[in-house]
């Protein structure tokens, strides 16, 4: 094949592929609709053709799922029976949420005093619970420094339990 007529055939190859693309373009043009039997879909130039949101148009409760069907109490950390006995959970990445026996919430600041690391929410059946930062450890029954280089424990956040949930008191 002479170099002609590949560039021929490149130059067709090209032609078929945009025709192919602006009959597409054209197709999906002409499916818009915004409700408009005059404007036939189209819409002014730039602007977005109005698409229904399925978020619009749900009913759904918001609190579906929740005990009771209740919405959570105000300053509402988490469920109870997301918290492991012996073990916690970090909540919106600021808050540790522990159960050191069952029953027995507690909660505290999740930012290491050494230098603003997050502490990591202890495993059923540890003791402390640990940065990862530095390897600062804090005990679980009560947020105070079991080994450094932080010098002082985590901050203690006074919670109570209401509705089924740990609750900022």
């Amino acid at each position: 094949m002479s170099a002609v007529e590949a560039s021929g055939l490149c130059a067709a190859r090209r032609a078929l592929l945009l025709g192919a693309g602006v009959a597409g373009l054209a197709a999906l043009t002409g499916c818009g609709g915004d409700g408009d039997a005059g404007s036939a879909g189209a819409s002014p130039a730039g602007a977005p053709s109005k698409v229904a949101s399925p978020a619009a148009t749900t009913t759904e409760d918001p609190f579906a799922g929740f005990p009771s069907g209740d919405a959570p109490p105000d300053g509402a950390l988490v469920e109870t029976k997301e918290v492991p006995v012996g073990g916690g959970v970090l909540v919106r990445d600021t808050k540790l949420v522990v159960q050191p026996k069952a029953g027995t919430f507690k909660a505290y600041s999740a930012v290491c005093p050494h230098q603003g690391v997050t502490v990591q929410p202890p495993t059923p059946g540890a003791a402390v619970m640990q940065c990862p930062g530095h390897n600062s450890q804090f005990k679980v029954a009560d947020g105070s420094l079991a080994r450094g280089p932080a010098t002082r424990g985590l901050t203690a956040i006074s919670v109570k339990v209401q509705k089924g949930y740990v609750v900022e008191a």
